[in-house]
C-alpha cells in the first residue's frame, strides 16, 4: 500500500498544525525545577561537555540533569528538552539562539603520521591523505595556506567530526578539526597540530532554547557555567602549541 498524493498532503499539513500547539502550549515538563534536560549533538557531548560535566555538577548539587544526545538537527528542541547546545549558524526555526563562542580550525595527526610524511610545511600535505569530513570543506584552510591542493574527494567520507578524528587518531590521516573536538587528545598526546596556521570558521557554538519562552534558572545557570568553560579552552591552554614549536624547544634544550 502506498499513501495517496492526497495523504502526504494531509499528513505534512497535519504535522505542521501539531507543531503549532505544541509551541503554543505551555509544556510543564520543560519548566520542572531542580531538573535540566540538555540535548547535544554525540560527538560534542563525548569530546568535550562529558569529561566536564562533573564540575558543573559538583557546583550545582542540588540539580538533576539528563543529557541527550541527537545528531538530528530538525529534533533537537523535542519534547521535554530545556536547552540544547548547537554549531552552526544561529538561524534554527522556533527557537531563541544565544552565541556561546566561535570555533578555529586546524590540521591534527598523530605524531608518527607527521614524523612518517616528514610534515613540516603546508605544502608537504600534498603527499598526505585529506580525511574528508561531508559538512566541512578543507578549502578555507587550504586558501589560508596559500595552497593549490583541490578539495579531498577520495573514497571515504565521514558525516561526523569525532569519526573523522579517531580515523586520524588510527593514522590514517590528517584531518581537518575543530578546536573543541580536538583539545583532549592534543592534551594526551594521541594528535598534534603539525602547523600553526588555524583559521576561524563562520559557524558558532549557540546555546538554544524554546521560542517564546524565557530561559529557566537551571538553564541560566548551565548558561553561565558554559561561558565560564570556554574561556578557559579560549585561552588555548588546553590546546598545547603546534608540533613544529615544541620540537624546536626540544631542540634548544638538547644544545
Amino acid at each position: 500500500m502506498e499513501p495517496a498524493r492526497e495523504a502526504v498532503t494531509l499528513l505534512a499539513q497535519v504535522r505542521e498544525a501539531l507543531a503549532m500547539l505544541q509551541r503554543a502550549i505551555p509544556d510543564r515538563s520543560r519548566s520542572t525545577p531542580g531538573r535540566l534536560v540538555i540535548s547535544v549533538h554525540p560527538s560534542l557531548a563525548t569530546r568535550w561537555l562529558i569529561p566536564r560535566l562533573g564540575r558543573f555538577l559538583q557546583a550545582n548539587p542540588d540539580l538533576a540533569v539528563e543529557v541527550r544526545s541527537t545528531a538530528d538537527l530538525g529534533a533537537f528542541l523535542t519534547h521535554g528538552i530545556d536547552v540544547s547546545i548547537r554549531y552552526g549558524a544561529g538561524d534554527w526555526p522556533n527557537a531563541t539562539c544565544e552565541r556561546l563562542t566561535g570555533e578555529t580550525l586546524f590540521p591534527v595527526c598523530t605524531p608518527s603520521y607527521r614524523d612518517q610524511h616528514r610534515l613540516t610545511h603546508p605544502a608537504d600535505l600534498a603527499r598526505c591523505t585529506l580525511l574528508r569530513h561531508a559538512w566541512q570543506p578543507w578549502s578555507p584552510w587550504l586558501r589560508a595556506a596559500r595552497l593549490r591542493i583541490k578539495e579531498p574527494a577520495g573514497k571515504l567520507s565521514l558525516s561526523d567530526s569525532g569519526l573523522v578524528l579517531e580515523a586520524a587518531i588510527a593514522g590514517q590521516g590528517v584531518a581537518l578539526t575543530r578546536s573543541l573536538f580536538a583539545i583532549e587528545d592534543l592534551k594526551a598526546g594521541r594528535l598534534i597540530r603539525p602547523f600553526e596556521l588555524a583559521v576561524p570558521d563562520s559557524y558558532g557554538y549557540y546555546l538554544t532554547w524554546h521560542a517564546g519562552m524565557p530561559l529557566s534558572r537551571e538553564g541560566s545557570a548551565f548558561r553561565d557555567w558554559l561561558r565560564t568553560e570556554l574561556a578557559i579552552e579560549s585561552t588555548g591552554a588546553g590546546a598545547g602549541p603546534p608540533a613544529r614549536r615544541r620540537r624546536s624547544a626540544v631542540r634548544r634544550q638538547q644544545r
